[in-house]
């Protein structure tokens, strides 16, 4: 900012010559030249403009130096991973479509201080969520016995996607293994001839008509396979879903019509 205020002093007198008689114009032509006198003026003129702009937003800033963290849609909230806007929804509680009575109930009501019973994996199940109410989904699992995981949950309204990595290397006669936990952010969903491009966000997708519909129709007589790709790399890792799962699917997203006001903002990222 000291180096603009040097600026702006060596503006004026500059300026000032433009408007000086035509015999202390001519007295000038020997050093500058016409052409040159214009490329000059213009440009002293561009930066006397973006330092008068800038002297106007410190104005601005000094009346109100937290406009943005106080709106409600703030966009540079530091508390925002990302610069993502802050804000509250309220959303209505998910409610049971019908034709789903004769599935079984799990009631969430154990906290991660005490994990309730294991929830049967391949298997279309009601959720009672004591914060988002009522839902249908199916678990499914892809992994290695002692290694890396592949976690999935397809619900009438999302899928969630994610999992962790395992490596190992030995030292010697010492096998170290780390473990690197991933969220999805892109998933391929194979549908007929063609395939679905799914983006999403820290591992949550939204189920839209053309999604219910691609896992409607898969066939259930056999595994199938879906592609991923992980927050901040671009491998599309394949990985396969079993027939129970895709059996399940046809009961999830039976009949199935988008939740009233829900957008892509409003699951969880």
């Amino acid at each position: 900012m000291k180096l603009n205020k040097y600026l702006l002093f060596s503006i004026i007198p500059l300026i000032g010559i433009s408007s000086c008689s035509r015999s202390n114009v001519n007295s000038l032509e020997p050093i500058i030249n016409n052409s040159d006198s214009s490329k000059v003026i213009k440009s002293l003129t561009k930066e006397l403009k973006a330092l008068t702009k800038e002297v106007k937003n410190l104005k601005l800033n000094a009346k109100n130096p937290s406009k943005t963290l106080d709106s409600d849609s703030a966009k540079n909230n530091i508390y925002c991973a990302d610069n993502l806007n802050s804000s509250v929804t309220r959303i209505s509680k998910g409610i049971l479509p019908e034709g789903y009575s004769d599935l079984d109930d799990y009631q969430l009501t154990s906290d991660f201080r005490r994990p309730g019973k294991k929830f049967p994996f391949s298997e279309a199940l009601t959720y009672n969520d004591p914060v988002t109410g009522e839902s249908v989904a199916v678990r499914d699992q892809n992994f290695v016995p002692g290694g890396s995981k592949v976690s999935s949950v397809w619900a009438r309204d999302s899928i969630r996607l994610g999992g962790y990595w395992v490596f190992s290397h030995t030292v010697g006669f010492t096998t170290f293994y780390s473990m690197y936990p991933f969220e999805a952010n892109i998933l391929w969903i194979p549908d007929g001839d063609n395939f679905l491009v799914v983006k999403g966000c820290n591992g949550v997708f939204k189920v839209t008509k053309d999604v219910a519909a691609a896992l409607l129709k898969a066939d259930d007589s056999k595994n199938s396979y879906i592609r991923f790709s992980t927050e901040g790399t671009g491998s599309a890792h394949l990985s396969e879903i079993g027939k129970e799962t895709v059996s399940s699917w046809k009961k999830v997203y039976a009949n199935w019509k988008p939740a009233p006001n829900v957008k892509i903002e409003d699951l969880g990222f």
